[in-house]
């Protein structure tokens, strides 16, 4: 077993963390804080046994439970990537994740920096695999409170398909919370084409019960389908997020 040291901001420390290894293989990594002395460390033993400890995840997700809290959140979106294998066994690992903490309802995102050592168990020799244990050696994870709550974004558009040299249509977005569907987002919107055709108001809108409308042009030379995205920039109380639809154009070239 190793120590990790933990970097954190806001009023509580990480308790879980789930690593995803190399291309095509997945570790389960359990551990427990052991200490927290100051307000911007913690130390961690980890464990690479499958099932114990409390984190548990596959593919690309995460888990966590915060001191103090009751319920412990699982399958925050992670993604990963591996920054260089060090020596033969040792790789060095970056990562983020984003996700709701199920206690408060509240978004929490950070990184991940950390080596890790892979052991091979039992090999055949004869194009046999490995059975693989991961021990985490040394690395930090970074973990942020905040207080917004998880959105989410779509854009619709009517009439779906319009002709240049005079036609255009009304695109509405939505924004929606997804912890508690009775608060209602405020914020702006801004829509884009990718040079595509032309918005009113220059395509920024403002929320007024959790939606706004603006109207798209195409320009002459324009010929669908043409994506529209539209991008809730988000509030304090609320998070981010992002919605596309397609929209048909015809009679350009």
């Amino acid at each position: 077993m190793r120590l990790l040291r933990l970097a954190w901001i806001g009023p509580a420390a990480l308790m879980l963390l789930a690593l995803v290894p190399s291309a095509g293989a997945y570790a389960t990594v359990g551990g427990v804080v052991t200490t927290c002395s100051t307000r911007t460390s913690c130390d961690f033993v980890f464990n690479t046994s499958t099932g114990t400890g409390w984190a548990n995840a596959t593919n690309t997700r995460i888990s966590f439970q915060l001191p103090g809290e009751a319920k412990a959140s699982n399958n925050l979106s992670y993604t990963t990537y591996i920054g260089s294998l060090i020596g033969t066994y040792t790789y060095w690992t970056v990562g983020s994740f984003l996700g709701t903490d199920v206690n408060s309802g509240k978004v929490v995102y950070g990184t991940t920096d950390t080596n890790y050592t892979i052991t091979c168990h039992g090999h055949s020799g004869r194009g046999g695999g490995c059975t693989y244990t991961y021990t985490t050696d040394n690395g930090t994870v970074v973990f942020h409170l905040t207080q917004a709550e998880l959105t989410s974004t779509s854009v619709a558009c009517s009439p779906t398909s319009v002709r240049v040299g005079g036609g255009k249509t009304t695109c509405t977005v939505k924004v929606t919370d997804l912890w508690n569907s009775t608060n209602v987002p405020t914020g702006t919107i801004h829509l884009a084409s990718g040079r595509t055709g032309t918005f009113s108001n220059k395509g920024v809108c403002t929320l007024a019960s959790g939606q706004c409308s603006v109207t798209w042009r195409p320009f002459d030379a324009t010929v669908g389908p043409v994506t529209i995205t539209a991008k809730y920039l988000g509030t304090a109380a609320f998070w981010k997020s992002t919605g596309t639809t397609s929209q048909g154009v015809t009679g350009g070239g």
